[in-house]
């Protein structure tokens, strides 16, 4: 990933960046927010990591509400990830988890990434590192051990 200070900084809000002054208008606060979130993500897809640059298909990288505003999510930087448009209108309104578990492009630690950056946006996120990786096999060792063996 990258190191905070190369790129704009990362608000909660979208308001955010007008009450700090990075911004004049309401419109061009959020084309900040928007980009500030999906640089953080390198300008790839958070579920399967696809870049629009690489990916002539992908026309666009938008931002996913991981949970709906159907459903009550805010526009809070907590609550939006970067996604290719595939992701996006497949994902649609479902609940994140249960339809990312189920694509051919899951991995446990991408699934990791996201669960941090829900859980604190930018504030608690890093780069994938050696105690993120012993964290997520612990993880997945607890799950494995539950199923059944056959």
């Amino acid at each position: 990933m990258h190191q905070s200070q190369d790129y704009l900084p990362v608000y909660e809000r979208i308001s955010d960046y007008l009450y700090h002054m990075s911004a004049l208008t309401r419109r061009e606060a959020r084309h900040q927010w928007r980009t500030a979130i999906k640089d953080c993500w390198d300008n790839r897809c958070a579920y399967c990591g696809a870049t629009p640059i690489v990916d002539e298909s992908l026309t666009d990288l938008t931002i996913d509400h991981v949970r709906p505003k159907s459903s009550g999510g805010e526009d809070r930087t907590t609550n939006c990830i970067p996604a290719c448009q595939r992701c996006n209108q497949d994902k649609s309104s479902q609940e994140w988890l249960a339809w990312y578990r189920m694509q051919s492009f899951y991995t446990i630690e991408s699934e990791w990434r996201i669960r941090q950056w829900l859980k604190g946006g930018i504030n608690n996120f890093s780069e994938y590192s050696e105690e993120d990786s012993r964290i997520v096999d612990d993880y997945a060792n607890k799950i494995m051990g539950q199923w059944p063996s056959s």
